[in-house]
């Protein structure tokens, strides 16, 4: 079975794609347990990211283009996800990695947060295959994207404006692919992998195997907080786009 995880950076791929791979489920090669997340071990396919980051530039990775990902439906206005991008080469090397990895593991996938945005693509070339969203809540989020030292704070106001754009961008993508695929799919809270044994179980269940638990609790550094500038740049990301965190995490739960 292909495994293909969706979510945004630091919402909890790496640590789904971890445990993934160490109980059995090939995620790439050449990773090295002894060298941590923060050291940038990511547990991605080499491989597919590459051919993600491709299809990125492909259409300039401009700001103008990841305002288009927002408005209106996304199967027309998503340029990231037009089908124009699978060029036979493309196809071709999407093709090879799929036959590979076919040929080398019964169970394997991939992680990327790009995958948010290129899904569509991969799933034109996939054989059948199954799908692992991880949300995280943009309070808890921003606490991981907001600047460390002091003497850029000051940059605040216009970071958060764009962490919640991009934070409402990734996520929209996910909630539309999984309304309208046919794969079996399973949402997961970060927050509550992290905190209690029910999502790692359903984790667990999805898969059909007993995983290897890689939770690792002195990771897990920021929690759900609110501040003044989150719900100003929350505000004001609905008013430009229409798209509203908690009324997408509303839908991640229902889904969930």
């Amino acid at each position: 079975m292909v495994y293909v995880i969706l979510g945004m950076h630091k919402s909890g791929t790496t640590l789904t794609s971890q445990i993934l791979h160490h109980s059995g489920i090939n995620m790439g090669d050449g990773f090295d347990a002894r060298i941590t997340y923060d050291r940038g071990n990511r547990y991605e396919r080499e491989s597919t990211k590459t051919i993600n980051i491709e299809f990125m530039r492909s259409v300039g990775y401009s700001e103008s283009d990841w305002r288009k990902v927002l408005s209106g439906t996304l199967s027309k206005n998503n340029p990231f996800a037009d089908v124009r991008l699978l060029t036979e080469k493309r196809r071709a090397r999407m093709q090879e990695v799929v036959r590979t990895c076919n040929a080398k593991y019964t169970n394997w996938g991939f992680k990327d947060p790009r995958t948010c945005l290129v899904y569509p693509l991969w799933a034109a070339e996939l054989p059948e295959h199954r799908i692992i969203a991880v949300f995280r809540s943009h309070y808890e989020q921003w606490q991981r994207h907001r600047p460390e030292v002091i003497w850029q704070r000051h940059r605040e106001p216009y970071k958060v404006l764009k962490f919640i754009e991009k934070w409402c961008r990734y996520n929209a993508c996910i909630l539309n692919y999984l309304q309208d695929t046919r794969m079996d799919y399973l949402v997961m809270d970060y927050h509550r992998l992290m905190t209690t044994q029910t999502e790692f179980d359903r984790l667990q269940e999805f898969v059909g195997m007993k995983l290897e638990d890689r939770r690792i609790q002195s990771l897990y550094r920021n929690r759900p907080k609110s501040s003044v500038l989150v719900e100003i740049g929350t505000w004001l990301v609905d008013k430009q786009t229409g798209h509203h965190p908690k009324r997408i995490l509303r839908e991640f739960e229902a889904l969930r």
